[in-house]
C-alpha cells in the first residue's frame, strides 16, 4: 500500500512539474535549458577528467615506484655484500626525502630480517608480511588501506632475491591533492560557463522575445480594429525581422481588406436601397399604371352596350393583364429566380444565360457536366448564380465581347464554374488596385461571395485577350444525390 502511495506521489510531482514548465515564459525555459546543459556537461566532464587523471596518475605512480625500487635494488647489492649498513641507510633516506610519493623504504635480507628502514625503530605491525614476492618475479605490488589512505606496497628482489628484498610504499596523497585542485578548477570553470550561459541566454531571449511580445500586443490591437499598429523591425536581417516584415504586410493586407469590406458593405446597402427604389418606381409607374388602366377598362366594359365593342375592349384588357403579369414576373425574377429553388442551379443558369443572349446582345453558350442528380445547398446555388450573373453583367458592360461561355461541372466532390468571354480584357492587378471603386468592388464582391462558402475565385485576363473567371468550391459533405 505504501509503495502505491509513493508511486502516486511521484506521478503527482511529475505532473506538477510539467504543468509548471508549460506556463513559464520562453526566457525562463531557455535559461533553464542552458543551465541544465551546462551543469550536465560540467558534471560529465568533471567525472571523465577525474577518472582519467586518477587512472593515469596511478599508473605513473606505480611505474615510478617500481623504477625507484629497482634503482635501490641495484645500488644496494655491493653495500649488502660489504655489510655497509650506514650507506644503505643513507641511500633509502635520500630516496624518501627526494620523492614525496615514497612513504617508506626498508630492506630485508634473504632470511627476512630487516637490514635498514626509514621508520627508525617503530616499524608498523604486520607490514613485513603484507607483501611477499613470488619466485622469479621482477616485482610485486600490494595495495594497503591505511589510516593515511591507500598506499601501494612494492616489493623488488635484490640480486634475483638471493640476498634480499627492497620494500617501498607509494602514497596517493599527492595524487589526491592534484585531483582536488583539478576538480576545484573544473567547478569554477563550470560556474563561469553557467554564468556566461545565463548572460548569453538572457541577451538571446531578450532579442527573441521582445519582437514576439510586440507581435502579441500588435495582434491584440489589430483584433480590436486598430490597423495603424505595426511591429518595430530591428536592424538585424534575420528570421525574426523577416517574420516582422511578413506580419506588417499581413496587417496592411487586413487593413486593405477591411477597407474593401467596408466599401463593399456600403455598396451593398446602397444597392439594396437603389433596388428597393427601383422596385417601388416600377410598381408605381408600370404595374400601378397598368392596374389603374385595367380598372378603368373594366369600368368601361361594364358600361358598354355594344357586343363588338365589349369584345374589343375585353381583348385589350386581356393583353394589358398579360403585360402586367409579365412585368411582375420579370420583377420577381430580378429579385430571386424561382427556378433556382424549384429546379436547381443548372436550370436557373440555363434560363439566365438564354435571357442574356436575347437581352444583353451577347451570345452566351452554357454547358453542364456531371451535375445529374446532385442537390446543392441553397448558399452554394445562390453564390454561383450571383457570381455568374455579376460576371455576365460585366461582360455586357465593359468587355465589348460578342461571345461568352459558362461551363458548370461537378468532378470528384468539386464544383467548378468557368465564365469566359472574347472581349478586350483588362489588367487584373491594376484594376484591383485602381481608384475606380465600382469596378474594384465588383471583383472583390465576387471573391467575397465565393470565399464565404469556402471556395476560391480566380480571375485571369490580359488586355486584348479576353477574360476567364474560375470558381472552385469543395463540395465534400455539402451535396446529396436525389432522384427527383
Amino acid at each position: 500500500m505504501k509503495s502505491k502511495d509513493y508511486v502516486k506521489d511521484i506521478f503527482t510531482h511529475i505532473n506538477f512539474l510539467i504543468d509548471y514548465i508549460r506556463v513559464i515564459n520562453i526566457r525562463t525555459k531557455i535559461m533553464g535549458i542552458v543551465i541544465g546543459i551546462a551543469l550536465l556537461l560540467g558534471t560529465w566532464m568533471s567525472y571523465q577528467t577525474y577518472d582519467t587523471m586518477q587512472t593515469n596518475l596511478r599508473e605513473q605512480l606505480l611505474k615510478q615506484g617500481v623504477s625507484t625500487g629497482q634503482y635501490i635494488s641495484a645500488r644496494s647489492i655491493d653495500l649488502i655484500f660489504t655489510n655497509d649498513t650506514f650507506n644503505l641507510h643513507q641511500l633509502i633516506t635520500k630516496v624518501v626525502e627526494n620523492n614525496k610519493d615514497v612513504r617508506y623504504v626498508f630492506i630485508r635480507d634473504s632470511q627476512g630480517n630487516i637490514i635498514v628502514n626509514s621508520f627508525g625503530e617503530l616499524l608498523p605491525n604486520k607490514l613485513i608480511e603484507a607483501n611477499e614476492i613470488q619466485n622469479n618475479a621482477q616485482y610485486n605490488i600490494q595495495p594497503l588501506d591505511t589510516e593515511e589512505g591507500l598506499i601501494y606496497d612494492i616489493a623488488v628482489p635484490i640480486f634475483e632475491g638471493t640476498i634480499g628484498t627492497v620494500r617501498l610504499g607509494m602514497s596517493e596523497a599527492e595524487i589526491k591533492k592534484l585531483l582536488v585542485n583539478t576538480m576545484q578548477t573544473m567547478m569554477l570553470t563550470t560556474i563561469l560557463v553557467i554564468f556566461l550561459g545565463i548572460l548569453a541566454a538572457y541577451l538571446l531571449t531578450s532579442l527573441l522575445t521582445k519582437p514576439i511580445i510586440q507581435m502579441v500586443e500588435t495582434t491584440k490591437a489589430v483584433g480590436k480594429g486598430q490597423f495603424d499598429k505595426k511591429v518595430t523591425l530591428s536592424w538585424f536581417h534575420d528570421e525574426i525581422t523577416t517574420l516582422g516584415e511578413a506580419f506588417n504586410e499581413m496587417i496592411e493586407n487586413l487593413q486593405k481588406s477591411d477597407q474593401l469590406r467596408s466599401n463593399l458593405l456600403k455598396k451593398i446597402i446602397t444597392a439594396q436601397e437603389e433596388e428597393r427604389n427601383r422596385i417601388a418606381r416600377e410598381l408605381h409607374d408600370q404595374t400601378g399604371q397598368s392596374l389603374t388602366s385595367l380598372l378603368i377598362g373594366i369600368k368601361m366594359l361594364e358600361e358598354g352596350k355594344d357586343v363588338e365593342d365589349i369584345a374589343v375592349k375585353a381583348g385589350q384588357l386581356r393583353k394589358l393583364t398579360n403585360d402586367t403579369l409579365e412585368e411582375i414576373r420579370d420583377l420577381a425574377l430580378a429579385l430571386r429566380p424561382s427556378a433556382l429553388d424549384d429546379m436547381g442551379l443548372e436550370a436557373a443558369l440555363s434560363r439566365y444565360t438564354h435571357d442574356c443572349s436575347t437581352k444583353l446582345g451577347v451570345k452566351v453558350d452554357f454547358q453542364v457536366f456531371g451535375m445529374q442528380g446532385l442537390y446543392l445547398q441553397s448558399e452554394i446555388r445562390l453564390t454561383v448564380y450571383r457570381v455568374v450573373q455579376e460576371a455576365l453583367t460585366n461582360v455586357a458592360k465593359y468587355s465589348q465581347a460578342s461571345e461568352a461561355s459558362v461551363i458548370l461541372e461537378c468532378k470528384e466532390d468539386n464544383l467548378i464554374a468557368i465564365i469566359e468571354d472574347n472581349g478586350v480584357g483588362f489588367d487584373v492587378q491594376a484594376t484591383l488596385n485602381s481608384a475606380d471603386i465600382e469596378k474594384k468592388l465588383g471583383l472583390h464582391g465576387m471573391k467575397e461571395r465565393v470565399n464565404l462558402i469556402g471556395g476560391e475565385l480566380t480571375i485571369e485576363s490580359e488586355p486584348g485577350l479576353g477574360t476567364t473567371i474560375y470558381i472552385h468550391i469543395k463540395l465534400k459533405g455539402l451535396i446529396s444525390h436525389e432522384e427527383s
